[in-house]
């Protein structure tokens, strides 16, 4: 069990196709609620989280109306994502039934647990440094619960449900202030850098929700894990009150570092070996390493030898399989990266993986806000590819404002210093076509965002996937 609090008899989950939202789904499934949810795109096929809800008892509604609501329901859980107009929640309000965000439902089971709660916040690498540490604590026989942002096969999915007092880990993401509904005895801070500018408005607004979120654990007597090499990081420990018990790591470290075809280096007294690729992900397991020295019941050599048996997340440099090709074959890897700080990690740790390799990047922007906000940063980083795709933006919860577009990108980058060449897909059925023109044997294939590219990389690869 995950928390000494009792649910409802039926609890319903607006937006439980989420990847957050399903796994808290799947807790109050476990602890005996009756659970019902609704999503607009509610494929058993597509969504792992929701094939294991369906296979548990849930009912699964697609779309979202007013008669999903039922007069049992005693609880209504709902995605950010989703409108305070949605009717569903006005039907809820209507029958006097309490209606919590997803980020209070975790917050409450956080505040509950027995156990030490360590939460994973940062503008990058949160997803991976959360599996990092909930596959490092299963192996070590911690029996913790886990709540992560993605789907990790060695996790069995996106939730593990532990020991009451065992440790308690969850990814904390900072979009729409969500962190500041948990406060663990342990955060671990990977970075600090302006995103989500469609809610914060100023790089100033999403600082201070970091701060506020920070000086909340040092007030209650917990740790911070943060990162000297990040300056948004430095900049928001220099916030902190005196005294805060801070704990850093950084690349400096570590010594005898190599990034080519493995990632490998010293540190303290070992020698150490990932799976995932990338200095990034050298980042994240020190961060994980660090946790060992603060956590309740943490031994280092369990640690070192758990990150050592990590082999990653879905959609974060997963490698798919591959494409015949002329005689020959193409590498296609899938990733989540929509922001240009994760694009240029991506492209470098692939860079050193498949050295002397073209790759053929395939890029679908996510969120016409971010597009606008970071316009010059994409084109920047996405200049580094050695074929550039775009597709389409991804709109996601936005409307087209019909001022921005993929082509913007597409021109400014062809106008830039020595540029790739530019592919534009005027829609994802385009997509496909447009990649098998470019590409050659011994590619490389990345398909990158935060939205549904990742279909087509599927779709190519013949993969009927079912860990999304």
């Amino acid at each position: 069990m995950t928390a000494h609090i009792t649910f409802p008899s039926h609890i319903f989950f607006a937006g439980i196709g989420g990847i957050g939202v399903s796994a808290l789904a799947q807790v109050a499934l476990e602890r005996g609620s009756r659970v019902s949810g609704s999503d607009l795109y509610a494929s058993t096929a597509a969504n792992p989280a929701l094939a294991r809800l369906k296979a548990a008892g849930a009912t699964i509604f697609e779309g979202h109306r007013a008669e999903n609501i039922s007069p049992d329901i005693q609880l209504v859980v709902a995605s950010a994502a989703i409108a305070s107009t949605s009717p569903e929640l006005i039907a809820a309000t209507q029958m006097g039934v309490p209606v919590v965000s997803r980020a209070e439902f975790l917050g409450r089971l956080m505040a509950a647990h027995s156990g030490c709660t360590v939460a994973v916040a940062g503008t990058h690498g949160k997803t991976t440094t959360t599996s990092m540490a909930g596959v490092c604590m299963a192996l070590a026989g911690l029996h913790p619960t886990v709540f992560v942002g993605g789907e990790v096969p060695q996790l069995g999915g996106n939730v593990i449900i532990g020991s009451l007092n065992a440790p308690f880990v969850a990814e904390a993401c900072e979009a729409y202030d969500s962190f500041l509904c948990l406060v663990p005895n342990i955060a671990i801070i990977t970075n600090v850098e302006a995103d989500h500018m469609d809610h914060f408005g100023t790089a100033e607004r999403m600082m201070e929700s970091f701060r506020t979120f920070a000086t909340a654990i040092v007030a209650k007597g917990g740790s911070l894990i943060l990162c000297r090499d990040d300056l948004g990081v430095r900049e928001l420990a220099a916030l902190m009150p005196e005294g805060a018990s801070i704990h850093w790591y950084g690349m400096d470290d570590v010594t005898h570092l190599k990034l080519e075809d493995e990632s490998s280096f010293s540190w303290r007294n070992y020698r150490i070996r990932l799976h995932v690729v990338g200095r990034h992900n050298v980042s994240n397991a020190l961060a994980v390493l660090t946790l060992a020295d603060v956590l309740p019941g943490a031994n280092l050599d369990e640690m070192v030898a758990g990150i050592q048996q990590f082999y990653g997340v879905d959609r974060r440099q997963q490698l798919l399989g591959t494409l015949a090709l002329g005689g020959g074959e193409v590498t296609v890897v899938d990733d989540y990266a929509h922001h240009p700080t994760e694009i240029r990690e991506t492209l470098t740790a692939l860079a050193s993986a498949y050295s002397g390799r073209r790759v053929v990047l395939v890029f679908q922007p996510h969120l016409y806000s971010r597009t606008r906000d970071f316009l010059h940063e994409f084109v920047d980083v996405l200049g580094h590819a050695d074929v550039l795709i775009l597709a389409p933006i991804y709109a996601a919860r936005e409307k087209d404002p019909g001022d921005i577009s993929s082509a913007a990108i597409a021109d400014l980058v062809v106008r830039s210093n020595d540029p790739p060449p530019v592919y534009l897909a005027r829609d994802m059925n385009e997509l496909p076509g447009t990649i098998m023109r470019v590409l050659r044997p011994a590619d490389v294939l990345v398909f990158m965002g935060a939205g549904d590219v990742s279909r087509v990389a599927d779709q190519l690869v013949g993969l009927v996937r079912v860990q999304r």
